[in-house]
């Protein structure tokens, strides 16, 4: 396979999976005032010219013909692990195309560099992790300890060797979002907190 047909693949994936959680109501913009698309155009000032997106989501204020929130999510199939450059370069790509109005994802099949981690964090870009056996780990931060007290914990040793700069998961679980060894459970109650809409 192509590595140009195993990216659009990939794409396909996390598309259907998003498009499943939007409709299902799962994500933290609603499904009847958003709508999800592949390989969008959107105009950067600084190019003076358009980028495109790997997916975007595109929230509406009732009534309105402008978005008022866009997401924008990166797809990287690598079968080495992300370096920091890949979120540096999605960053940029998010502050052309929108600036404060725009919420980030970068999803992968691979693990991340401990800097990609970190820049990620600072800039609270979304990190989702897409695993062969078609298991979706998430990986969110910035979380407050309000919303984190009745939720099960996990060793911060453990949760590091078990997902961040690993290549195979050791916990089989849906869902995965950590901060402080605490875990969610909730992924749109995650999803609101870090992108403060709540």
């Amino acid at each position: 396979m192509s590595t140009i047909s195993k990216g659009n693949n990939f794409e396909n994936k996390v598309f259907h999976y998003f498009q499943e959680e939007l409709q299902s109501e799962n994500l933290f913009v609603p499904s009847k005032t958003s709508k999800i698309f592949k390989k969008k155009h959107y105009f950067s000032k600084d190019r003076e010219g358009f980028i495109t997106t790997d997916i975007s989501i595109e929230t509406f204020i009732p009534n309105s013909t402008q978005y008022s929130l866009l997401t924008i999510i990166e797809c990287k199939d690598y079968a080495q692990s992300i370096p920091v450059d890949d979120i540096e370069e999605f960053h940029a790509k998010v502050q052309q195309v929108a600036g404060n109005n725009v919420k980030a994802i970068f999803t992968t099949s691979a693990a991340l560099q401990r800097s990609a981690i970190a820049f990620a964090r600072s800039k609270k870009i979304a990190v989702v992790r897409f695993l062969p056996d078609i298991l979706v780990e998430w990986v969110f931060y910035n979380m407050t300890n309000d919303i984190l007290s009745d939720k099960p914990q996990l060793d911060s040793n453990e949760f590091n060797s078990a997902f961040l700069n690993q290549r195979h998961r050791s916990r089989n679980r849906d869902f995965y979002a950590f901060d402080d060894k605490l875990l969610y459970g909730s992924l749109s109650c995650l999803l609101k907190n870090i992108f403060n809409l709540v």
